[in-house]
């Protein structure tokens, strides 16, 4: 019976309904935001087979971003009513336009610097600009998993929160000037030993992503 079915029945339900009078284009607005996470996996992967085999244009209205990289072929990201950046998962996740499209993919930690004397200047730490031109005031983006760890009494960081989350570890860390940054980082990781809520660190971003005003895209940085 009707409402005998599971929120994820439902929706199978819903969609097939819409396709039953076999549209040239689907229109679906958040059509899993009601499901806990397991099943809006299984979904996602559900409607990209179904999508695919039935060649029907669909667009979708979402604020998973995981959601948005593994259904769609081309992804809009708008902010206040505008447009951001158009481009395939991969061209998003890998160039993306500005600190915002950067932040809003998830995993990421967002800084402002200085360009000067061939070093990029950040809260913490600094590293060298491997030529980048002397733009001064950055914005300066470094993914979670892109952050490197030690242990050190003379570390500019220390370890505020130290969560186990299955295969990884996430952290919480303190730096100058009351900034923080987060990082992941595999549970197998020899930084890891002798690290606990309260351990000064090093830290060493091991990429980065630079945005100016002179610059239409970010670019990624791989630090030595």
């Amino acid at each position: 019976m009707p409402s005998q079915l599971s929120g994820g029945q439902r929706q199978r339900v819903a969609l097939a309904r819409a396709l039953a009078v076999q549209p040239k284009v689907l229109l679906l607005d958040e059509p899993f935001g009601a499901l806990d996470a397991r099943v809006r996996q299984e979904l996602r992967g559900w409607l990209r087979n179904l999508q695919k085999e039935l060649g029907i244009t669909t667009v979708m209205v979402t604020h998973d971003q995981e959601e948005a990289m593994e259904v769609a072929d081309r992804i809009v990201i708008m902010n206040e009513g505008r447009i951001e950046q158009v481009g395939s998962p991969n061209e998003l996740w890998d160039h993306p336009a500005n600190p915002f499209v950067f932040d809003f993919l998830g995993n990421s930690n967002l800084f402002h610097g200085i360009v000067r004397s061939g070093f990029i200047e950040l809260p913490g730490w600094k590293m060298r600009s491997n030529g980048w031109p002397e733009a001064g005031e950055v914005d300066v983006g470094v993914r979670t998993f892109d952050v490197r760890i030690a242990p050190s009494r003379n570390g500019s960081g220390r370890v505020k929160r130290l969560v186990s989350s299955g295969e990884f570890v996430r952290l919480e860390i303190e730096l100058p000037h009351d900034k923080r940054l987060n990082a992941q980082i595999h549970k197998c990781d020899p930084s890891l030993i002798g690290v606990s809520e309260g351990t000064p660190i090093r830290v060493e971003p091991l990429k980065v992503f630079v945005f100016s005003d002179r610059l239409t895209m970010g670019v990624p940085t791989s630090v030595h």
